[in-house]
């Protein structure tokens, strides 16, 4: 239909075409070719002056930006839209682009400004009776203080939100609602809520016909399944989940399953099937141009390689990781595939190649202020130290981890720290202090259920209590 229009000069029509193809092209996760739809249609409404469906098109562009994760063109646009709506006093249409700078601004991890943005679009909305922009700006708060671990806050917003979906009979939204309520008892651990809330929300989607949500309510179990290490369950929900994206050619979501599955498979040493589904996931993500799908999944394949000792691909793919982090700003993501790089290298005891991606991932993670990967990073760098017979500096380094574990109360690290300390200790001889941290690490570990930490600990002290005869 819009090579028709095309052909016959129709530069209207040819525009709506393309912007409704460009919709298909986006509820189907091919970015890149709604990318280019929506560019043609908004660069005739330009030149045709068609200055609300210009800014239309530029916030769809924005959406496909925001998508992808890339933040910066999605801000640039957004910002464009807000004021060309601000100009033509579209009050609607100025609260819809503010709304989407609080998504954009949350994506980034920017919460101020996100909280700010929802609430001047909800107080818009507000102003002009519009409920349903009320109900969802309120919902989007939610999450802003969910993201913030500000879970009473988050939980209160989102039963408001449900609410008002409720009074105006949108059940679709309620629905989200109820499954966002999900995302906070699955945020606070406490997983039967969880689990009887996302079934709620997929029954509700299923009633409606809604294939998104269902898969979304469906994934979200499975990863309450496998928190709870109940990976059968969690390998069925996620190959549920993924099926359903398949059908409905939704092939972002799609690639979000198989990289999960991908999580399960490598947790239960499946490594086959971890490749194969980390694969796939990696290939989707790259065909809809999604850079932070890409490269979680090349990461999640880089640790497949590093347990079965192919450090040579594992290298690679940490790299081509940290590469993509880098390239869409995702400090979190590069700091972890830089640790990963200092565990390859310190497996091909490679220690000063090891030893400087350490440090770096631990500086990172302190800058954004993630305390477990600073321990782990300390961590890495006392095996180092430990390996080139730098004893003192080594027991610096695990005692700081150590000392970050026990803040994070993270027991089973605080007694693998205590186990490395007592190697360190029989490596200098120092064999009481040896037998002290292990048979500490051993009760900790007994305490947790950890049957191998504990048969571990048993053959130290054994041959530790040899060495004292």
């Amino acid at each position: 239909v819009r090579d028709i229009y095309s052909q016959i000069g129709d530069q209207v029509n040819f525009a709506e075409s393309a912007k409704v193809l460009g919709d298909a092209y986006y509820l189907q996760g091919t970015y890149s070719k709604a990318e280019e739809s929506y560019i043609q249609a908004r660069d005739i409404y330009s030149q045709i002056k068609d200055w609300p469906r210009f800014a239309q098109l530029v916030k769809r562009l924005g959406d496909v930006y925001r998508t992808q994760g890339e933040h910066s063109k999605a801000e640039k646009l957004y910002i464009q839209t807000r004021d060309i709506y601000s100009q033509v006093g579209d009050q609607l249409g100025f609260a819809e682009s503010v709304a989407a700078l609080g998504d954009m601004y949350q994506m980034r991890r920017e919460y101020t400004k996100a909280e700010e943005s929802y609430i001047q679009a909800r107080d818009i909305y507000s102003q002009i009776g519009d409920q349903l922009g009320v109900a969802r700006s309120v919902q989007n708060l939610g999450d802003v203080y969910g993201m913030q671990s500000e879970y009473s806050k988050a939980q209160e917003l989102y039963i408001q939100a449900r609410d008002i979906f409720s009074r105006i009979g949108d059940r679709l939204d309620l629905a989200e609602s109820v499954k966002r309520l999900g995302d906070v008892y699955y945020e606070q651990e406490e997983y039967s809520k969880s689990e009887e809330t996302y079934i709620q929300a997929r029954d509700v989607f299923s009633q409606l016909g809604n294939e998104h949500g269902f898969g979304e309510s469906v994934d979200r179990l499975g990863d309450v399944y496998r928190m709870r290490n109940e990976y059968s369950k969690a390998e069925e929900s996620y190959i549920q989940a993924r099926d359903i994206y398949s059908q409905a050619k939704n092939r972002y979501r799609f690639a979000q399953s198989a990289k999960k599955l991908g999580d399960v498979y490598r947790v239960r040493r499946e490594y086959s099937k971890a490749k194969e589904s980390y694969i796939q996931a990696r290939d989707t993500f790259s065909q809809v141009g999604h850079q932070l799908g890409l490269a979680q999944s090349v990461k999640g394949l880089g640790d497949v390689y590093c347990v079965q000792e192919e450090y040579s691909k594992a290298e690679e793919s940490y790299i081509q990781g940290r590469d993509i982090y880098s390239q869409i700003g995702d400090q979190f993501g590069f700091a972890q595939s830089v640790k990963a790089l200092g565990d390859v290298y310190g497996m091909r005891d490679e220690y000063t190649k090891a030893e400087e991606f350490y440090t770096q991932a631990r500086d990172i993670y302190s800058q954004i202020g993630f305390l477990r990967g600073c321990a782990q990073s300390f961590e890495g760098i006392g095996r180092v130290h430990s390996s080139r017979g730098e004893y003192a500096m080594a027991e610096e380094s695990y005692l700081e981890a150590q000392r970050i574990y026990h803040q994070l109360e993270d027991m089973y690290s605080l007694a693998k720290i205590l186990w490395y300390r007592g190697w360190l200790s029989r490596d200098q001889a120092l064999y009481g202090a040896a037998e002290d941290l292990v048979g500490e690490a051993s009760t900790i570990f007994g305490k947790l259920g950890a049957e191998q930490g504990v048969e571990e600990c048993r053959q130290f002290l054994k041959e530790v209590r040899s060495l004292m005869k």
